[in-house]
């Protein structure tokens, strides 16, 4: 659920949609003044109605009408702020050309998962494609204003980043890791559920172990009788980290040499074979290898620390009032 608040403050610049209709806005319920402009509760109902969708499925009663207040506040509290920066880059005479806001929308529509359904997305937002470009526009000049105002004063030197590298080991540090395929067979639906032994289960697999010794078709046996999430990719898995799976897991992998196959491993969901396709030690990353990265995190955290105090600025000189 944070991932769908991040997900809509992030887009908020841009889907403020506009009033369907001069009688709807007159009608439409203020919800806050900043300096000559008006929020209103169809504005923020449009980013509060898939959240409490949401939560809804989630919570109820009491603890449901909490959960969307304290998210009101916060949405309606990124609105203010979004309006405060846009009426700043306006008095700065910020301009963008229309060249840069054909660049703008073409970026947007390829980040769509499905640019041939824009159309369908303006609709659903209430807007039209005129009002989409202006609010582009509001984007690109929002950022101009912050590369003015905010990055071209912040400087991270070279102290800072060493000093970083030298004090934070651990986001330098990357744990050894395995990779393997997997032959499974689950156990029965009652012995996952009480956490018992299945013995036929563990005869099937025995038997499916005894066939790949003596004929080394671990890829076959797996692709016909495996049954976990894996099979269709004939066992194949992702990288996994020392410490990722349970003990008796994690334990045997990384001991297991490339190439070999464990012994069958018993976990709580069934019975498992592995057979080790790579790994990887723990290593630590050199300072000239995370350098620029090091440095890019640092101006953007001193960034962003500058950029709240920038606004906190701005607000203390603004007229808000929150209806």
């Amino acid at each position: 659920m944070k991932k769908l608040i991040i997900l809509v403050l992030l887009v908020l610049p841009l889907f403020v949609p506009l009033a369907r209709a001069a009688e709807q806005e007159l009608l439409d319920r203020v919800v806050a003044v900043v300096n000559d402009e008006v929020i209103t509760q169809a504005e923020l109902d449009t980013f509060l109605r898939p959240i409490y969708e949401q939560y809804s499925k989630e919570y109820s009663g009491a603890e449901l009408m909490k959960a969307i207040n304290d998210v009101r506040q916060k949405i309606l509290s990124q609105m203010i702020e979004d309006k405060l920066v846009y009426q700043e880059a306006v008095q700065m005479g910020i301009e963008v050309k229309d060249e840069d806001v054909d660049k703008e929308f073409q970026t947007f529509k390829s980040k769509m998962e499905k640019p041939e359904d824009l159309d369908e997305m303006l609709e659903r937002e209430g807007l039209t494609m005129k009002a989409l470009r202006e609010r582009l526009k509001k984007q690109a000049m929002i950022r101009q204003l912050q590369d003015r105002e905010i990055r071209s004063k912040v400087i991270v030197s070279p102290t800072e980043v060493a000093d970083f590298y030298k004090n934070n080991p651990e986001k330098f540090t990357t744990k050894a890791r395995v990779r393997a395929r997997s032959l499974t067979i689950k156990k029965s639906e009652e012995a996952r559920s009480k956490g018992l032994t299945d013995e036929k289960a563990r005869q099937r697999i025995e038997l499916l172990e005894q066939k790949i010794r003596l004929y080394h078709n671990f890829d076959q046996i797996v692709k016909d009788f495996s049954e976990d999430s894996l099979a269709k990719q004939e066992g194949l898995g992702d990288w996994i980290e020392r410490g990722a799976m349970i003990e008796s897991v994690d334990e045997v992998i990384f001991k297991t040499p490339v190439g070999q196959l464990t012994g069958i491993v018993e976990t709580p969901i069934g019975y498992h074979i592995f057979r080790i396709e790579a790994k990887e030690p723990e290593k630590v990353r050199t300072f000239e290898e995370v350098k620029d990265q090091v440095s890019g995190y640092l101006f953007q955290e001193k960034s962003n620390a500058r950029f709240h105090d920038w606004v906190e600025e701005v607000k203390k000189a603004a007229y808000i009032s929150i209806k």
